[in-house]
């Protein structure tokens, strides 16, 4: 058979024929590429790559890799079983040549025989669709990741338990609890985006700063490579705070700047304002204190507009969001050398009953040396 034959025909679908070898998950690097993502894999050796495409119904190969296979001998004519008939998109019925492949690799994982379908198409991608991604049995997309679960039943249920025993801690405050059922379903396989959220909350309330961090990035990896159009601002909220305790300040920003870009359109003014002074706080690392009192600002305006208060620099006793904002406007006016400034908005600071404020106002001696050099009292 010539490959002038094979040019007739386009590949429409994959059926698997034959067994996995047995592990429990096996998670495949996908590429991302013209805006798609593709599966490597081998066909009897020649390195390919599948388009993932959970929508499609079957995996498409073209004719122009058919004859490649054919000429450098990655298969023979003898593969070559027959000639059927396939649906088109557009509803026509085209002719089909049918081979088989006598070995796909895809991610350590072997199948034998497989039967391939070729229709005429010189630029038909490689595309696996539902025909092939339903043979490689329980499987999940996590961001450019493609896992692929053979865990058995009695795994499968134990998991699930895991999980309802995870979640169920979480929504109760036992994150202790939670982590060990998180960790322990993870082992089986890798958790959706939803339970890494919730497990990176439970680091950071137990204080575990690393895990939460690790856990974030790994959330974030994941979810803005694939999901594009769904973004969460809880775990971007988490995840400046991580960078920021970390000193990733520039870090810090670009996350800060991402949740807020995000945020919801019902966000209350009080919201609004803390994310703002939380921005001013990051500028303030970075030493851009012009920016960072800009945003204070904004945040003094907003907690205004919240609490329907006329003035432009509102005392409001126990206002955690205007106390907040007014000690870091008394730091910034400190770099700047402003000492009046600086006085004034810690005395702002104070009468909000913001703590840290209080504590460098005890005495003359720790005031001053908060004014004129910035020192703090140690707790």
């Amino acid at each position: 058979m010539s490959t002038r034959i094979i040019t007739a025909f386009i590949l429409a679908t994959f059926v698997f024929i034959g067994n996995f070898f047995s592990f429990a998950e096996t998670s495949i690097q996908m590429d991302y590429d013209g805006g798609v993502y593709k599966v490597p894999c081998r066909i009897n050796g020649a390195k390919m790559r599948f388009v993932l495409d959970t929508g499609a119904s079957s995996v498409c190969l073209s004719v122009e890799m058919a004859e490649y296979l054919l000429e450098f001998g990655y298969i023979s004519e003898d593969d070559f079983t027959g000639i059927g008939y396939s649906t088109l998109a557009d509803g026509s019925i085209v002719d089909h040549l049918e081979l088989v492949v006598k070995d796909i690799e895809i991610g350590g994982l072997h199948v034998k025989d497989v039967q391939a379908i070729v229709i005429a198409s010189q630029s038909a991608p490689l595309l696996m669709g539902q025909s092939a991604l339903q043979k490689l049995g329980s499987y999940t997309i996590n961001g450019n990741k493609l896992i692929i679960n053979n865990t058995t039943q009695e795994e499968n249920a134990k998991r699930k338990q895991l999980l309802e025993t995870a979640n169920d801690s979480f929504n109760k405050g036992l994150y202790a609890l939670a982590i060990s059922s998180y960790e322990q379903a993870e082992k089986i396989l890798e958790l959706d985006y939803v339970n890494l959220e919730h497990l990176a909350w439970c680091y950071k309330y137990e204080r575990k700063f690393k895990e939460c961090y690790d856990t974030c990035k790994k959330w974030l990896s994941l979810y803005e490579c694939f999901n594009k159009r769904n973004f969460n601002e809880s775990i971007y909220n988490l995840f400046w705070r991580c960078n920021y305790y970390y000193g990733y300040d520039e870090q810090a920003l670009i996350y800060k700047q991402k949740q807020m870009m995000v945020k919801s359109e019902n966000a209350t003014k009080q919201s609004l304002g803390y994310d703002q002074a939380h921005l001013a706080q990051i500028f303030y690392e970075l030493k851009r204190y012009d920016d960072a009192m800009r945003c204070l600002n904004k945040a003094i305006t907003y907690a205004a507009e919240f609490n329907n208060s006329k003035s432009k620099l509102p005392i409001i006793k126990d206002n955690d969001l205007l106390g907040f904002a007014y000690w870091y406007m008394s730091k910034c006016y400190q770099k700047k050398q402003d000492r009046k400034n600086c006085k004034k908005y810690l005395e702002f600071a104070v009468k909000c009953g913001y703590s840290i404020a209080v504590k460098v106002s005890e005495n003359k001696a720790s005031r001053e040396a908060f004014i004129i050099r910035g020192i703090t009292p140690s707790n």
